[in-house]
C-alpha cells in the first residue's frame, strides 16, 4: 500500500481473549474515536459509494440498500428531472464536509467545497460565498454589481487532520468494546494489569470497520482477528420504533402482488412518488436513521455507537456544546427533502447571504421543486430487496411463467405507505434483503393473528 493510500496510522492497544479468539476491548486516542463518531454523519448513499469505491465488484450486501443503490444506478437519465438530480442521490453530500477534511484519516470520499463568485473581473467585485444548498444551485446575478455569477470548486484542500480534533477534546483517551460501545478511560477498564497487544490500523481497516459495523455485532474482532460473525436478522422490524404520528407526513400508494398459496411477496408496483421515497434513504445520515428509530435500528454496532455518543461519552469530553447534538440528529443539506415528505427529517438552515434575497438563486437540478428527483407519471417494479426497474407487464408475465405461478394464484393488495410504514421500510432496509416483506407483510400478518386470538 502506497503512502498516499495508507495515510495516517492509528496504534490501538487491544485486550484479546485468546481462548475465545475475541477482542475484549481496545484503547485509542480521540482521533480514532472522532472517525468512529463521524460514521453517524454519513448518508446511507455515501456509505454505499465509499464501500463500492473500496471493494469494487465485491461490494458487500448491506441489507437492501446495496440492491436499491444498484437499481438507482441502472435507471436511465430519462427517469430523472435532470442528470444532476440523479447524481445527488448517487453521491449525496452532507453538512459535515468541513469536519471530514479535519479527520486524521478520512474515508468519506470528501467533497471539496463549491463556491459562487462574481465573474466581473474589470470591476474587481469581491462577491464570493460558499454553496451550501442542493436546491439553490446557481446565482443569476451578483447582488453587488449585477454581473453574472459563476461556480467554482475548491481544488486545493488541506487534508492534514487537525491536531485539535473534530468531535472530542484534546488529550482524551477512550475504551472501545468489541461491539463499539465507547467509554472515556476514567471508567477503569484500562487499569486491568494484563498486558495489552498493540495493532496498527490503516485506511483499509477503517473502511472495513465501517462495513462490518453494519453487518457484524462484533466489529473489532472482525477487523483485528478477521473473524466471521454474521448479524442476527431482526425478528421484529417495528420493535422499538416510535410510532408517534408525523404531523406533516403524506401517504403514497403501493400495490403488492402476493402469491395466494404461499403468502409470498412476488413484487410491488409503485408510482414515482414511492420510488422517490425509497431513493431519499440515500440522503439520510445513519445517525439520522438512529434518531428516527430512537437509537434502535437493529444494527447492533451502530446502535451502540449512537448510544455511546448520547449516553456514555459525557458532555465534558466533547469539543463544543453543539457537537453531541449534531451527532444525535445530523441535519441534511437544504433542498434534498421533498415538501411532501413521509419521514420527519431536518434540513440545515441557510446563512444570511442566501436568505437576504432568494430571487437571485436558480434551481436547475430541481425544476419541479425541492426534493423532486423523478419524472412522472411512471410505474415501477420493486422487488423484495428494493431493486427498482421500470414496470413492464410482459416481463412480469414472463417471470410468473418461469416460476410456474398461474395468474389465478396472484393476489393484488393496495396499501397506503405513511409514516409508520415508511419508517418500517427504512429500518428493514438496513438489515434485511427482504425489506418489503419484513416491513409490511410480516407485521400485517402478526397483527391479524393477534386480532384473531
Amino acid at each position: 500500500m502506497s503512502g498516499d493510500e495508507k495515510g495516517y496510522t492509528f496504534s490501538l492497544k487491544v485486550m484479546i481473549d485468546k481462548e475465545r479468539n475475541k477482542v475484549l476491548f481496545a484503547t485509542a486516542d480521540r482521533h480514532f474515536v472522532d472517525i468512529l463518531l463521524s460514521f453517524l454523519t454519513l448518508p446511507l448513499g455515501r456509505i454505499i459509494k465509499v464501500l463500492k469505491l473500496h471493494y469494487g465488484d465485491e461490494l458487500p450486501t448491506i441489507g437492501s440498500l446495496t440492491s436499491l443503490y444498484h437499481g438507482l444506478s441502472n435507471l436511465g437519465s430519462s427517469h430523472f428531472v435532470t442528470d444532476g438530480a440523479k447524481q445527488i442521490l448517487l453521491n449525496p453530500t452532507t453538512s459535515f464536509e468541513d469536519q471530514y477534511k479535519r479527520l486524521k484519516l478520512d474515508i468519506t470520499d470528501f467533497q471539496p467545497a463549491a463556491y459562487f463568485y462574481c465573474s466581473n473581473k474589470f470591476r474587481r467585485c469581491d462577491t464570493r460565498f460558499r454553496s451550501v444548498s442542493k436546491y439553490y444551485h446557481n446565482v443569476k446575478y451578483c447582488k453587488i454589481c449585477e454581473s453574472n455569477m459563476a461556480n467554482e470548486v475548491a481544488n486545493k484542500v488541506s487534508r492534514a487532520g487537525s491536531s485539535d480534533g473534530v468531535w472530542t477534546k484534546r488529550t482524551t483517551y477512550f475504551t472501545i468494546l468489541d461491539d463499539l460501545q465507547i467509554f472515556p478511560n476514567e471508567i477503569g477498564l484500562v487499569q486491568i494489569r494484563t498486558p495489552l497487544g498493540v495493532t496498527d490500523v490503516h485506511k483499509a481497516e477503517i473502511v472495513k470497520l465501517l462495513k462490518v459495523s453494519l453487518t457484524s455485532p462484533t466489529p473489532l474482532s472482525k477487523v483485528i482477528l478477521n473473524k466471521t460473525t454474521l448479524m442476527d436478522s431482526p425478528r421484529d422490524p417495528l420493535h422499538h420504533i416510535s410510532m408517534e404520528k408525523n404531523p406533516t407526513s403524506t401517504n403514497v400508494s403501493l400495490k403488492l402482488a402476493i402469491q395466494k398459496s404461499s403468502g409470498k411477496l412476488l413484487y410491488a408496483q409503485a408510482k414515482e412518488d414511492f420510488v422517490e421515497f425509497l431513493f431519499s434513504f440515500f440522503n439520510i445520515p445513519i445517525g439520522g436513521a438512529e434518531h428516527l428509530m430512537g437509537g434502535k435500528a437493529c444494527v447492533k454496532a451502530i446502535d451502540n455507537l449512537y448510544r455511546s455518543a448520547s449516553e456514555f461519552i459525557g458532555d465534558k469530553y466533547f469539543k463544543t456544546k453543539g457537537a453531541k447534538k449534531r451527532l444525535m440528529n445530523p441535519k441534511l443539506p437544504l433542498g434534498c427533502i421533498s415538501e411532501s415528505h413521509i419521514l420527519p427529517l431536518v434540513e440545515a438552515s441557510l446563512p444570511a447571504n442566501y436568505t437576504d434575497d432568494l430571487s437571485v438563486f436558480s434551481f436547475e437540478k430541481f425544476p419541479k421543486g425541492k426534493g423532486c428527483y423523478l419524472e412522472g407519471p411512471m410505474n415501477y417494479h420493486v422487488t423484495d430487496d428494493l431493486t427498482v426497474t421500470p414496470f413492464c407487464t410482459v416481463s412480469v408475465f414472463s417471470s410468473l411463467h418461469s416460476l410456474k405461478i398461474p395468474i389465478s394464484d396472484v393476489e393484488e393488495r393496495e396499501m397506503q405507505i405513511g409514516f409508520k410504514e415508511g419508517l418500517s421500510i427504512l429500518k428493514a432496509s438496513l438489515t434485511s434483503t427482504s425489506a418489503l416483506t419484513d416491513a409490511l407483510l410480516t407485521q400485517h400478518s402478526n397483527k391479524r393473528m393477534k386480532e384473531e386470538v
